[in-house]
């Protein structure tokens, strides 16, 4: 059986317990955390920035400019504004250059994605250029490969063609493929 003078010694203890454990917490000295970095934190960006891939044998592969350069360390991505990649021949045919709005280029640079509106051009080296018109591209650089889910128009010399979506392959002989809606107009001389 409980007495009083049991309750308030069982009190008593009780709120010592609590007052100490309270003190121990605001006297305990704090741990500093190291900083963890922001996960969309910059950690580098350049202006007028020039990136050139060689081929085994030391001539240029590819060639990727940007106004602007962001680099993101959290995904190890780049933003890049106004970018324009271009794709060597390695025949000694002139290059597929292409220009975007923006882009974003993955984890080592193996997919770029390329926004807004694409324009891809190549001199014909007989006086003529071949334009490839659409938007929202994804490039696999090291397959020479690029495809949209866009509406493309493709402007050669006496020939127009258009579609939605398209598959190109770049080397060793240019191969696109429109997936669907395809039109095409040829002009005779």
């Amino acid at each position: 059986m409980l007495t009083p003078k049991t309750v308030a010694i069982y009190s008593a203890l009780l709120l010592l317990v609590a007052a100490t454990w309270w003190l121990a917490d605001r006297l305990a000295p704090t741990e500093e955390k190291a900083p963890q970095p922001d996960r969309s934190q910059v950690d580098y960006y350049s202006t007028n920035m020039t990136r050139t891939v060689l081929t085994p044998e030391g001539k240029p592969k590819e060639l990727l400019f940007a106004v602007a350069m962001t680099h993101f360390q959290d995904d190890d991505r780049t933003e890049m504004e106004k970018p324009v990649m271009t794709l060597y021949k390695q025949d000694g045919k002139p290059p597929w250059v292409i220009h975007a709005e923006s882009g974003t280029a993955t984890s080592g640079g193996t997919v770029i994605y390329l926004r807004g509106n694409v324009l891809i051009t190549r001199d014909t080296g007989k006086g003529g250029v071949v334009q490839i018109i659409t938007q929202d591209v994804k490039v696999e650089p090291d397959k020479d490969y690029a495809e949209t889910q866009a509406h493309v128009r493709i402007l050669a010399p006496q020939e127009e063609l258009s579609g939605t979506g398209m598959q190109v392959h770049f080397e060793p002989a240019l191969n696109v493929n429109l997936l669907a809606d395809v039109r095409r107009k040829h002009e005779m001389h």
